[in-house]
């Protein structure tokens, strides 16, 4: 990369998150057309060599998201980071897919849900991820590394290292050595 993409790159990325905290190294590409906001005391972090695509949404809701370097978060995905998102190096995210580290507690006939709050554990997604296209990755979720989720997957539970897993709720189908 030429250094005057680099800087005028880090210009641009100085004046779009001025006052904010957000930082993402120079050498990423963040579309225009994406939304980074942290907010309630949030932050956001993104590693080198990342692309957040056209209409991708990053929203810290209070939480922390670290994205590690060589990510890519493809259109119309959205991160939120209300009990804390760590992404990996090398991770990728296809689009319409959706990352909760957040779950509401159930209510009852005495106090709805609404007003129960809710819980924030954390989603990790250790490095080299393929997250497929439409899943859903839900909060106390830890991912391991070279993990491939299925696209359309719904993932309630740990997945180890190593495992490709898809299906409602995601399941392993197989391990490479």
């Amino acid at each position: 990369m030429s250094a005057i993409r680099v800087l005028i790159r880090s210009l641009w990325y100085a004046a779009r998150f001025a006052g904010r905290p957000i930082h993402a190294h120079p050498s990423s590409v963040i579309s225009a057309r994406s939304i980074l906001r942290a907010n309630g005391g949030g932050s956001i972090s993104i590693g080198a060599h990342c692309e957040i695509h056209d209409f991708a949404m990053i929203l810290s809701y209070g939480g922390h998201i670290k994205i590690g370097d060589h990510c890519s978060i493809n259109p119309f995905s959205i991160v939120y980071g209300q009990g804390g998102v760590e992404i990996g190096t090398g991770v990728r995210i296809a689009a319409h897919s959706v990352i909760i580290p957040a779950n509401h507690i159930r209510g009852d006939d005495e106090v709805p849900s609404y007003r129960r709050g809710f819980t924030a554990k954390g989603i990790r997604i250790g490095d080299d991820v393929w997250i497929g296209s439409g899943c859903r990755i839900l909060d106390g979720v830890t991912i391991g590394r070279h993990a491939v989720i299925g696209a359309g997957s719904v993932v309630v539970q740990s997945i180890a290292d190593n495992v490709t897993a898809v299906g409602v709720p995601a399941r392993p189908v197989d391990k490479k050595p």
